[in-house]
């Protein structure tokens, strides 16, 4: 909730922080560019790190660092300055991104966890978009009051999250049986020898190319395309967050049903992104919606099947590296966005996720029903599954 709330203040404005800085354009790509590859470097070592001394230590040490983060944007307000400071930061998003997933799994008993997991992850949706939805809006307020303070609440909330992450207890370490002592396939090699885990990277992997796209460049449609007042914007992706907070606790019960829950939410979001791109304005907001409530409705049910196949004793490991994995995507995506939206301009990329949804469902379904490496199918899920 606190990385949510942190967040939600300053995304939606973090660009006109550096504006009144004098950090020109090009300095802005370069800093974004530093946080993803911080991320892409760090992101295993530091799962590794959690698997071998502690997810409680390594989202302790992510606070800190977030807390330096927020010190050095505030202080040291120029471009060496910020450049530190996202280095900074994405190190800290990756000390915590694995270890407190891992934590909250684990802190499930064991003979429960299969059953537990659904909700788990369900409610951390609702949270998470809650106060997403509330740092949003007190980002737009402290920007409109005073923008240099921009990231003071970041330096607070991450000296509360170090002090609440200091309080947690973390389990004993499962009891490893005799034939799970002997070393393990490699981690990549585990991945690719799991047909569900495979398919769930690459939808992870893949995704982002349906996402960054639009949500680099869906702005420039409603407004110089559709024409509509970007005083709009801020209750077009609250309504769409706000369908997740109704949604997702009902949604839950559907979580077990892994294939027709995906094909379901890759559809729609086809659908909605050809909508946007095709109509006139309002059923062209009505789109971009549904693209903002289906986008965060997909995660869940990936970390609930996820974690249902990771052992406990590398699970921060394995789930960081499904985040390095999106994080190459985010960077890929990116990149192929911006070299399209100047190709074949903006509505473009709107056909374009559409049509990488559907094929996404595809390649989810070949990469689910190959075969491990054994030549047998995957039978680590039931069939309700």
């Amino acid at each position: 909730m606190i990385l949510s709330l942190s967040g939600g203040i300053i995304f939606p404005v973090y660009v006109l922080y550096f504006r009144e800085f004098q950090i020109t354009l090009f300095q802005v790509a370069v800093l974004a560019a530093v946080f993803e590859a911080t991320i892409i470097i760090f992101e295993i070592p530091t799962g590794l790190f959690a698997d071998r001394y502690g997810r409680r230590l390594s989202t302790i040490t992510g606070f800190i660092l977030f807390s330096l983060a927020g010190i050095i944007f505030f202080e040291f307000r120029n471009f060496a300055g910020f450049l530190i400071a996202e280095g900074l930061f994405g190190l800290a998003e990756t000390f915590i991104s694995g270890a407190m997933e891992a934590l909250a799994v684990d802190s499930i008993d064991k003979q429960e966890r299969k059953g537990k997991l659904a909700t788990l992850f369900a409610n951390r949706t609702i949270i998470k978009t809650s106060a997403l939805l509330i740092g949003m809006i007190t980002g737009g307020l402290l920007a409109e009051w005073r923008l240099p303070a921009l990231f003071l609440p970041l330096l607070g909330f991450s000296a509360i999250g170090a002090v609440l992450a200091l309080l947690l207890v973390e389990p004993e370490p499962e009891p490893i049986a005799d034939k799970d002592k002997a070393p393990g396939p490699s981690l990549w090699k585990f991945i690719w020898g799991n047909p569900v885990v495979a398919a769930l990277f690459a939808v992870g992997l893949l995704a982002n190319f349906i996402y960054e796209p639009i949500d680099q460049f869906w702005q420039v449609l409603f407004s110089e395309i559709r024409e509509i007042d970007p005083a709009f914007f801020g209750l077009m992706t609250a309504s769409g967050l706000g369908l997740v907070i109704i949604f997702t606790r009902w949604l839950k019960k559907l979580y077990h049903y892994l294939t027709a829950y995906l094909a379901a939410c890759f559809i729609i979001l086809s659908v909605a992104l050809y909508l946007a791109a095709l109509s006139d304005r309002y059923p062209a907001v009505v789109g971009i919606v549904v693209y903002f409530s289906i986008k965060e409705m997909v995660r869940p049910v990936i970390s609930t099947h996820l974690n249902r196949h990771l052992e406990s004793k590398n699970r921060a490991t394995y789930l960081s590296a499904y985040n390095l994995t999106c994080s190459i995507g985010e960077v890929a995506a990116s990149l192929l966005a911006g070299i399209l939206a100047a190709q074949f301009g903006v509505v473009f990329l709107f056909y374009f996720g559409s049509m990488t949804a559907t094929v996404l469902i595809g390649i989810y379904l070949v990469l689910k029903n190959g075969k491990n490496g054994h030549g047998q199918m995957d039978s680590g899920l039931t069939s309700a599954e």
